[in-house]
Parts: structure tokens; sequence; C-alpha cells
């Protein structure tokens, strides 16, 4: 089964815009990608209010023996302007969380670039693969809306670093890698190139910021 995550921008209040959205273009409307997570920046542009729960018909093909045609899917949906916002609202708490790997500013800043350079109005995430492949499905909303609650601050910092570091797979305890650490040909070891991928995922179609200058 495939299990990719998908950071899309699009015109229309719409989630999975890949198969629900008519015209819409992966090449410009993907903005990245990832596999087997969801990379921790991308969810600092959401809060539990941005969840959003949709049914759509699916193809035959695609359908489990216990499924009728229709599937109902929750993932993050919010106009674009606040969830850019909402990723600089997020980082005083994230650099505390996990201060012991340094600030994100600068890799927060070379995401916004790439949002902002998409077309549409509005950003979600593709999430639904992730989500089938997790350890306990059950348990991957309840986690989810847990770790997007915590990016506001409050008294459970443990338990929201320890939810984002399972949502991203963040390999922790290891300062964090330099935003530029591929545009600018830095050496690193393979943990370091993880843990850049895990914070911002890497390009689909089209090249990231992070990635090529």
């Amino acid at each position: 089964m495939a299990n990719y995550a998908y950071l899309c921008s699009v015109d229309t209040a719409s989630l999975y815009p890949s198969s629900q959205v008519a015209g819409f273009d992966p090449k410009t409307g993907v903005v990245a990608h990832d596999v087997s997570c969801v990379p921790l920046l991308w969810l600092a542009m959401f809060r539990p209010a941005d969840l959003v729960t949709g049914v759509f018909t699916v193809d035959e093909d695609d359908l489990d023996e216990d499924e009728d045609g229709e599937v109902e899917a929750t993932a993050p949906l919010v106009a674009k302007e606040r969830a850019l916002a909402q990723l600089d609202a997020a980082l005083p708490v994230l650099n505390g969380l996990f201060a012991a790997e340094g600030p994100l500013d600068g890799h927060a800043a070379l995401l916004r670039q790439a949002v902002e350079r998409a077309p549409g109005g509005f950003v979600t995430i593709e999430l639904e693969e992730v989500e089938g492949v997790w350890e306990d499905e059950d348990t991957f909303q309840p986690t989810l809306r847990a770790a997007l609650a915590g990016l506001d601050g409050g008294t459970d910092g443990a338990g929201t670093r320890a939810r984002l570091i399972e949502l991203s797979r963040l390999r922790p305890g290891r300062p964090f890698p330099p935003a530029r650490l591929i545009v600018d040909g830095l050496d690193a070891g393979d943990d370091d190139y993880w843990n850049l991928t895990r914070l911002l995922g890497t390009g689909f179609m089209s090249e990231v910021p992070w990635e090529a200058a």
C-alpha cells in the first residue's frame, strides 16, 4: 500500500484536491511530499479547528471489502493566509519544545516561500495513505488533533513534543540540520538528511527552496 503525504495548495476549499478538484495540477499544486509521516513544519500551519471531515465517492477497485463506495476522511484544510500566520505563531512554541535540537526559523522561512509561490488560496494535507498504514489506525486522528492543539502552547509540552515526533518521524536528540543543508552542499550525516526531510518534506514535481536555490 502507498504511504505518502502531500502538502497541497488549491484554489477551492477542498480536501484531497488531487482526486476531488477538476483540473488540479500536481506540478504546481503539490508543494511537497513525504513518506510514512507528516513533516513537522507542515503540521505547524494547522490547528484542531482546521480538521475537516468529508465524504468521498471511491472507485470500486480502490475499496476494501467492507466499504460501500463512499469513504469518510478527515484532514487539515485552511486558507493560505491563515496557514502562514499559524506557522509564524507556532515557531516560538516549536523552538521551545525542540530547544535541544535548535531553532526552526530558517526552515519555516523556506517552507513559507514554497507555500506562497504555489497557486491557490487554501492549504491542505493529503494524509490518508499515512493514516492507513499507521500502526493503530484508530489512534491517528486523536494523535493528530492533540498535536495540533499543542502548537498553541499549554502545559503538556512533553506530550506535544512526543506526538509531533511520532507524526513526523523525526530523529530527536541531535541538532537540527541547517535549513540550507542541501542548497549549500554542506557536509552532513544520514540522520541530518533524514531530519531535514522530516521537517519540510521533499519536492514532488517541482523544486522546493530547501533543495534548490
